[in-house]
């Protein structure tokens, strides 16, 4: 039987690597929509990456099952009319910056911190129609697809394919695992204004009043004069807002509410009534972000005393107690931080970062999980780093 015609992906990978990169730069511009990666494939990386990433960000925010409920029923009715269907799933995550992301296969992420800096219905639906259009038009993942041609990825993983079948699969789990490493922390500006107008575009198809995108954008160009780093190492950072993002917002509200064919919402009232809890706790996270500043430049009396004013606010709260023990470990008080570390885990038994065994020299608490008899989570090499990665579709 003849053998088949090599593809032009075999062909790069058969070149020697001081031709490859010349190669490699002639075929994406002959094929600028170039797919190293199927739905399935794309939907699979996504899917292998949540979780790591959730991880790595802080976890999923358990106190309020409500909230991310709250949050995923908005995030449905936005992908119900979406112009990709994907398995699109919503979390909330439990970290004080204000960001967003999505990954690859419609794996979507809001951080309870962003969602205390919304206003309405409308502005939440507006972040996450946003992240719906990144993942629908594969930002996330074409960025991953470059990420794999131009770190040399398919020149290390050539070896393992196995060229009488043409099978590319050992690639793309090598590109799965370094998944987290090539998504990156921001788009370019094209991809930011088109998953804006289609973003809108959804708000309204789901009954959404489109100026909620308008408004959001003004809030974040004002915050974004003089912020903190909280802001600046999250969604301003990773998306930074421009007055041109208003105005093209701005005119495209006016287009769509002019054809709109249904009364358009923006749903204050729901919005702080689903909001009401995690408002009334954001004097205590705020205390503990301070506490943790005081740590971070070793004012650790001062640290104490804020942590304990937060505390005096709340007893409820996982990352509370974990800014807790992380401070009485400073302090050398290793007894009182696994008493703060295993507080945590009896209110989330799911993140790695509260089981305390490896910080406190090998003693027995947080070895397993409290009342399971599981061994603690395991961290992935994205998350054993303990940074903050930049993910696709961050806003």
């Amino acid at each position: 039987m003849p053998r088949a015609k090599p593809s032009p992906m075999q062909r790069l990978l058969w070149l020697p690597m001081i031709l490859r990169r010349a190669a490699l730069a002639k075929l994406m511009a002959e094929d600028p929509e170039l797919m190293l990666l199927d739905e399935s494939q794309e939907i699979n990386m996504g899917a292998k990456q949540y979780e790591p990433s959730q991880q790595s960000q802080g976890g999923r925010y358990v106190s309020d099952p409500g909230l991310t409920d709250y949050v995923s029923e908005i995030g449905q009715r936005l992908a119900r009319v979406a112009d990709r269907s994907l398995p699109y799933e919503f979390v909330v995550i439990d970290d004080s910056t204000p960001n967003a992301w999505a990954l690859p296969g419609g794996n979507i992420a809001v951080n309870r911190g962003l969602l205390t800096k919304l206003n309405s219905e409308a502005e939440l639906a507006a972040v996450l129609s946003h992240e719906i259009v990144h993942a629908a038009a594969r930002h996330s993942a074409k960025s991953i697809e470059r990420g794999m041609l131009l770190s040399s990825v398919l020149g290390v993983a050539s070896a393992a394919i196995d060229q009488r079948a043409g099978n590319y699969g050992r690639i793309f789990e090598d590109g799965a695992q370094l998944g987290a490493q090539f998504i990156v922390s921001s788009y370019g500006r094209e991809a930011e204004l088109e998953s804006d107008a289609y973003g809108m575009i959804y708000m309204v198809r789901a009954g959404f009043d489109p100026e909620a995108a308008v408004s959001l954008q003004e809030t974040f160009v004002q915050l974004s004069k003089g912020q903190s780093s909280n802001w600046l190492d999250g969604m301003l950072a990773s998306h930074p807002p421009s007055q041109e993002r208003v105005e093209k917002n701005r005119q495209t509200a006016s287009r769509l509410k002019q054809s709109a064919r249904q009364d358009l919402i923006f749903g204050f009232d729901r919005y702080q009534s689903m909001l009401n809890r995690l408002s009334q706790l954001s004097p205590a996270y705020n205390q503990t972000q301070t506490a943790l500043i005081a740590l971070k430049a070793g004012e650790l009396d001062q640290a104490e005393s804020d942590i304990q004013k937060a505390l005096e606010q709340t007893q409820s709260e996982a990352q509370i107690y974990s800014a807790a023990g992380q401070i009485a470990m400073a302090r050398k008080e290793f007894t009182q931080a696994q008493r703060h570390f295993s507080d945590a885990i009896k209110i989330n038994p799911d993140h790695f970062r509260y089981f305390p065994r490896s910080r406190l020299g090998g003693q027995s608490t947080g070895a397993k999980r409290r009342g399971t008899g599981r061994p603690s989570p395991k961290p992935s090499p994205a998350t054993q780093s303990g940074r903050r990665t930049g993910l696709g579709g961050a806003w």
